[in-house]
């Protein structure tokens, strides 16, 4: 009797241990679970997604429900043709957007200068005149004296080599680049096609050859270049150059190699001498309250497309130069890179000019000097190359 008690009371014994065994591995499983679920939703935290772009943008997740309301239609004013190379990247972006918001969103792509004169595409997206402006920075504003020093700051001797330049210094100087742009939603900012020296019929290899040629000049910075390179400047409207080429009372131009192919120009010059006058600025821009409006799932899918679109645009522009070279050399324009010594001949007697767009910097409360001497010393790696 007492040996079959004992047995039973083992077996009650066993029977409990077993019970809570079961009831410690649904804890676990419970635990396990949970620390699964939480590393699921990780990757849309903020730093994630500000991490180096190493998955998918967040657009292409197929179960995010695409932006529901009412339609929305944004005008974009650029000086490109929609059939010109520029303007079909600007097109591509917009129906891209399209896309994504599942038709919510159409931007109308109003090229030609339709809706705003270039120079006053800042002025006209602050008014609302249009909802997106893409052009070049043409002109200077109190509060803008970096940004519109860009282009004389940045001389790359290619596309690519000016968005190096223009990518390190923006990086170096974050705050106050972003700060030229306060007014509005920065899509995006890139360099172009460099501007180099186009002549009629003057051979330029040396400083001598430049003595009292009629030089066209985009901006007034160039002016005193070409004034310190021995030239004479002349400041014309691009009709008025155009008709001045046909007369023969200029002798060339400081212009970019598009321009060439643009115009249809090619045949009236017969030499190009590449020394950089700096990169064309490309800036694509938003009126603020009208990106203020839009829904944030609408931003987010807007701000996922720039990485895209900006590298799309730099591209576009690389190839721009490399197809109107081509053109220019068809049209029997002859391509002249200045030798070394000269090169650094040219440089010095030019210095003054970034000089003085240091100080001007400094006195109004920026690093100027800092910030010349970095583009300059940037750009000297490709001048010495």
């Amino acid at each position: 009797m007492r040996r079959g008690t004992s047995y039973l009371l083992l077996s009650v014994l066993l029977l409990l241990v077993l019970a809570v065994t079961v009831g410690a591995c649904g804890s676990d499983d419970s635990a396990t679970t949970t620390s699964a679920a939480a590393t699921t939703t990780a990757p849309t935290s903020p730093a994630t997604t500000s991490a180096p772009d190493t998955t998918e943008p967040a657009s292409t997740d197929t179960t995010a429900a695409p932006p529901t309301g009412e339609a929305i239609e944004l005008s974009i004013a650029s000086q490109h043709a929609p059939t010109a190379p520029a303007g079909r990247a600007v097109e591509a972006w917009a129906e891209r957007i399209k896309e994504a918001t599942n038709g919510l969103v159409t931007m109308r792509h109003y090229g030609n200068s339709q809706l705003i004169a270039p120079p006053d595409t800042p002025d006209g997206i602050r008014a609302g005149t249009a909802d997106i402006g893409n052009t070049f920075i043409f002109k200077g504003e109190p509060g803008f004296e970096v940004g519109v020093n860009l282009t004389q700051l940045v001389r790359g001797m290619s596309t690519a080599d000016g968005v190096r330049i223009f990518d390190a210094l923006w990086a170096e100087y974050a705050d106050i680049m972003e700060s030229q742009w306060k007014d509005f939603k920065v899509l995006w900012v890139l360099p172009s096609v460099p501007t180099a020296i186009f002549t009629v019929k003057q051979e330029v290899r040396t400083m001598e050859d430049m003595k009292g040629l009629q030089i066209r000049v985009p901006n007034a910075i160039n002016g005193e270049i070409q004034k310190l390179l021995g030239a004479a400047p002349v400041s014309l409207a691009v009709t008025d150059w155009l008709a001045s080429l046909d007369k023969g009372t200029t002798d060339g131009a400081a212009t970019t190699v598009g321009s060439m192919f643009d115009f249809q120009i090619g045949e009236k010059f017969k030499y190009c001498t590449m020394f950089p006058l700096g990169n064309s600025i490309n800036f694509m821009i938003m009126n603020k309250d009208k990106w203020n409006s839009l829904s944030p799932d609408v931003q987010k899918i807007i701000d996922d497309s720039l990485p895209e679109a900006r590298q799309e645009m730099i591209d576009t522009w690389a190839q721009v130069e490399v197809d109107t070279r081509t053109y220019c050399e068809e049209k029997g324009i002859q391509f002249i890179d200045l030798a070394p010594d000269e090169m650094a001949r040219w440089n010095e007697a030019i210095r003054p000019v970034f000089d003085k767009m240091a100080a001007e910097m400094d006195e109004a409360g920026y690093p100027g000097t800092e910030i010349v001497d970095m583009a300059w010393e940037l750009s000297s790696e490709s001048w010495m190359e």
